[in-house]
């Protein structure tokens, strides 16, 4: 996981769990059991995937490596005794067929290998009963095969771990979209209840704060979306300039500048408390100016529709 998902995360966290020791003031809210259950199955799936994202898939590599240096050397030594055979026996043809150097072994695909040492392992069953003399029987051919199967079945591991990373990242995504939209909808119904349940809804929003404790706040997230069919719009240059609070903010000028990325998504942290103007644009669509005030104790959300030209 990024560290904006793992912030994300702890948020998520202590959101579930202060809302289940709530449950006796959340229970008839509108949506609220359905929002509640979605969230918490998101956050299993969230820390199953980060699981297997953050498994190590560098020993599915070191294995397969272990394997094929292990296949090379069976597979030479055993051309050169069979080689040695089909030349004292005057078989031009085995001896043609099972010559390999160290150097084409070496430099052999991974299935090439595969495809050279079963050459060699075929090519040893046909002239066994000859072969003991030269350091081949049925235990060395054992040995070799059991060698082959496994080098083979380790070929695609490495890969497959790979995949397997690329899908939990996905699939990161995915359940992180479904969790912000599920919190989403727990604030609209928690607001229901601000004024009789004071005390819960302060818990609440200490609670939802996203707080980074590793690199500090974070502070705003921004989400820009197609006016007309509320598709995430990706690229929309967003520039925060302060018009009342904090002076350093961003650089000497007081910009701040952020681009949206593929969900049309983007945060910041750290940011500077004020209040700023915001000038959205991007090719295509209409520039559009907006006012955000950022709070030094709380995250700020903005969200912006764009109007194509």
């Amino acid at each position: 996981m990024t560290t904006i998902q793992e912030t994300r995360l702890n948020m998520y966290l202590t959101v579930r769990d202060f809302l289940i020791q709530k449950e006796s003031i959340t229970k008839d809210l509108p949506n609220f059991g359905t929002n509640f259950n979605i969230l918490k199955e998101a956050i299993n799936g969230i820390q199953s995937f980060a699981e297997l994202q953050k498994s190590d898939k560098t020993g599915l590599a070191r294995h397969k490596n272990e394997l094929r240096e292990k296949l090379t050397t069976l597979s030479l030594d055993n051309s050169r005794k069979i080689t040695a055979f089909a030349k004292f026996s005057d078989n031009t043809l085995l001896h043609s067929e099972v010559k390999f150097t160290a150097s084409s072994l070496s430099k052999a695909t991974d299935t090439g290998l595969k495809d050279y040492a079963q050459i060699v392992y075929d090519k040893a069953q046909v002239n066994i009963e000859a072969l003991p003399l030269y350091g081949i029987t049925p235990d060395t051919q054992k040995i070799f095969l059991e060698t082959i199967t496994a080098y083979n079945e380790s070929i695609s591991k490495p890969r497959l771990g790979l995949t397997e990373k690329s899908q939990a990242t996905k699939q990161l995504v995915k359940l992180f979209d479904t969790a912000d939209l599920m919190i989403e909808n727990i604030d609209l119904a928690v607001e229901i209840i601000r004024l009789n349940q004071t005390d819960f809804y302060n818990g609440y929003k200490t609670a939802r704060k996203i707080v980074e404790t590793s690199a500090g706040y974070l502070t705003l997230k921004a989400l820009a979306t197609d006016k007309k069919n509320g598709e995430p719009v990706r690229g929309a240059i967003f520039t925060f300039k302060i018009a009342e609070g904090n002076l350093k903010a961003g650089n000497v000028n007081g910009e701040i500048v952020k681009k949206t990325a593929e969900k049309g998504r983007f945060h910041i942290k750290n940011m500077p408390a004020g209040t700023y103007q915001v000038v959205i644009t991007k090719p295509g669509y209409s520039d559009k100016t907006e006012k955000v005030i950022v709070s030094g104790n709380e995250m700020t959300d903005l969200r912006v529709e764009m109007e194509k030209i």
